[in-house]
């Protein structure tokens, strides 16, 4: 007897019955709105109380785990803006000049300058043998979702603050493209303050990707709380809830702190095996589908799946969600520092860490030396009471009115004497030196990176300082292109869940040239499905698109001023590189001189050329024929030019005398050498390979065998 084909009760019958009741299972029917029903139960808890104790116990923990390193950051953070000075000092030295002699700016913008030149491209490659073309237009999709978001901006933020206080976030959101549709679009989003970020006390990764939840909190106004939530007072709290909130710093005299709550949740899901190999989700809405397209099951499965959860809570109130997205990660990417683990505590800090202690000497001998010049004694007279009498006020204001005559007394015993003051401290300016240098040896940046004058004289030297430079920051550069790589992963796993129906989207290729792409569309065969399929992600760094541009046409230019007759076969290429109006229409017009075998195959203005004829490939032959005998010419002068310089060479080196021109004769004659032979076999290369070319082509009609 035949084995019965499942149906679609008997693989439905496979799934996982849920926890709640229908009635209690209002995930589906709160996504994206800010109404929050009494009944609702977040997943896990048996009620919203349980949720919101259990997330106040959890802030708090992470909270105290993390406090020292956040107290640090943001002390780092107010350091590199200038408030350099303990209050404590301050106190003591009031009156007196407090200088604030600010380079830390210098360093930390030669590390963001770097990144900023090095750009940073996610590409989409398949995971098995998945479709090429689907995985190059989701890079391509990726790569629009980055210029529409400023993600450029939003890199250099999270990656600035990295560098400052050793912590940086951005994060990846879902968010309707206009006020007036439905259709939603992905975009990169940034986190001003990386410390309103309270991320898992047990995450390790520098970005976050193990993290189970993450908080990332917001602080509203009173009056701005009750406009959006009026359901929601603070004041309708009893005593004793309300202190325990105050404690925990979720209600101020200002206003209360609220706060995404992100969580990562694993449910069981059917995957089924279809006759085509193909993987997909079963559920009881999309069955009937994936059967009428990929026909019944050949297997099924339960198979864990995660989901990434959100809810946007106040200490005492679920105020909205839940959002949901099925991620491997919570969609906020950290952007770490160093990072140092110490008997099981991590330690995290940016460039600014340790340059706080040489900075604040450098302001404090800078003070002192201002102090020691503004107290120090100016230049004094010193003169007999005769040569000064009823002259005492005007010898007393001479540093100040400046008057080039001073008359004294002539029946004085001796005339005024002028006393200069003393030199500045010489142990100051020394200690000022040093400091200066102690900040370049605890950063690793050195005058070559910040591109000053230094004792570096040859170019070796001066590359070998960059260098170690460079090394010394590529714990920065590293942790920040992990963290581009992370958001690139979530708005690749984000895309087939939110471009998943029939539309039309912008994508932009690597030429940053945009255009439209039909999208899901089953009536049009070339509308790719990006709602299928398994795709990993890339990061490749380098120079933009616009400055390789430059380059490339830079050094066509170049090429051409040594090789003219370029222009003759790749003019249509050059002209098309350049970067003014009008380059297109030009290179086009100008293609249509280029000899047709110089095109590419698939070029229709070749198919349209005219074919070469034997008199063509006569002239060709004749011309490779004069080419030879050129060379053999050449070869023979050069032998006699190498024959002399060869016996002068000699002569000097007998009567151990080395002359300096001869040498250098020797080896221009070597470079010229090489210069023609490199020539001619350019030359003979072109030559040949027209000739081939036209042997290869069919004769036209009319020729004779």
């Amino acid at each position: 007897m035949a084995e019965k084909e499942p149906d679609k009760d008997d693989i439905m019958r496979l799934a996982p019955s849920p926890d709640q009741s229908e009635d209690d299972r209002v995930v589906d029917q709160l996504q994206f709105t800010n109404d929050v029903p009494a009944k609702y139960k977040p997943e896990g808890f048996d009620s919203q109380e349980d949720f919101l104790k259990d997330m106040r116990e959890e802030y708090a923990l992470d909270l105290e785990y993390d406090e020292e390193n956040r107290t640090q950051a943001l002390d780092d953070k107010r350091f590199a803006a200038g408030e350099q000075w303990d209050p404590v000092v301050l106190q003591q030295r009031q009156g007196l000049p407090c200088l604030v002699i600010n380079t830390i700016p210098q360093f930390t913008a030669q590390l963001v300058g770097d990144w900023r030149e090095s750009r940073k491209s996610v590409k989409v490659v398949p995971a098995d043998d998945d479709d090429t073309d689907i995985a190059s237009i989701r890079g391509d999709l990726i790569r629009s979702i980055e210029l529409k978001s400023r993600a450029d901006r939003v890199y250099d933020t999270a990656f600035e603050s990295m560098v400052q206080c050793g912590d940086g976030a951005f994060r990846v959101a879902v968010e309707y493209a206009r006020n007036d549709v439905f259709d939603q679009d992905i975009f990169i989003r940034p986190i001003d303050d990386a410390l309103s970020v309270v991320w898992d006390r047990m995450s390790v990764d520098p970005t976050g990707r193990d993290a189970r939840h993450v908080f990332v909190d917001d602080f509203v106004p009173h009056k701005e709380f009750k406009r959006k939530w009026p359901d929601a007072d603070p004041s309708t709290l009893s005593r004793s809830f309300k202190n325990e909130l105050i404690g925990g710093g979720w209600i101020e005299e200002a206003g209360c702190r609220v706060t995404e709550y992100w969580r990562l949740l694993e449910r069981d899901r059917l995957i089924g095996l279809f006759e085509d190999h193909s993987v997909r989700y079963l559920t009881a809405e999309n069955l009937d589908e994936l059967i009428e397209k990929h026909g019944t099951p050949l297997r099924t499965r339960l198979a864990p799946c995660t989901y990434a959860q959100m809810h946007l809570v106040s200490g005492f109130k679920i105020l909205a969600g839940p959002y949901e997205y099925q991620l491997n990660r919570v969609p906020v990417i950290r952007m770490s520092g160093r990072v140092i683990n110490i008997s099981g505590r991590r330690v995290r800090h940016g460039l600014v860490r340790f340059m706080k202690d040489p900075v604040r000497l450098k302001n404090f001998n800078r003070s002192v030396a201002a102090e020691a010049l503004g107290y120090a004694p100016k230049s004094v007279w010193m003169a007999p009471e005769s040569a000064v009498e009823g002259r005492e006020d005007q010898f007393r204001k001479a540093h100040k009115v400046r008057d080039p005559l001073l008359i004294y007394n002539d029946d004085a015993t001796a005339p005024p004497e002028l006393i200069p003051p003393p030199a500045p401290p010489l142990a100051l300016i020394q200690a000022a030196e040093i400091n200066s240098q102690d900040m370049k040896d605890v950063t690793g940046i050195h005058d070559a990176s910040l591109g000053v004058r230094s004792n570096e004289t040859s170019g070796k030297a001066i590359n070998a300082r960059q260098r170690e430079g460079d090394i010394a920051s590529l714990t920065f550069y590293d942790n920040g292109n992990a963290s581009v790589l992370e958001g690139g992963d979530v708005i690749n796993q984000l895309i087939g869940q939110v471009y998943d129906g029939t539309r039309t989207v912008r994508i932009v290729g690597e030429d940053e040239q945009a255009k439209f792409q039909r999208i899901n569309d089953p009536m049009d065969p070339d509308s790719p499905d990006l709602s299928v399929g398994m795709y990993d992600t890339a990061l490749s760094t380098g120079t933009s698109y616009s400055t390789r541009r430059v380059e490339a046409a830079q050094a066509m230019m170049d090429a051409i001023q040594v090789f003219p007759q370029l222009m003759q076969i790749a003019g249509d290429l050059v002209v098309k590189a350049q970067d003014w109006p009008g380059a297109e229409r030009l290179a086009e017009r100008l293609k249509k001189t280029i000899p047709p075998q110089f095109l590419d195959d698939d070029d229709p203005d070749k198919q349209q050329g005219p074919q070469v004829t034997p008199e063509m490939l006569q002239q060709l032959q004749a011309e490779m024929q004069a080419l030879q005998e050129e060379n053999k010419v050449l070869k023979q002068a050069h032998d006699v030019a190498v024959y002399n310089a060869e016996t002068q060479r000699i002569r000097a080196l007998s009567d151990n005398e080395v002359d300096g021109n001869q040498l250098e004769l020797t080896a221009i004659d070597n470079i010229l050498k090489h210069s023609i032979n490199l020539e001619n076999a350019d030359r003979q290369h072109e030559l040949q390979a027209a000739a081939a070319q036209s042997a290869a082509q069919p004769a036209p009609k009319g020729t004779p065998k």
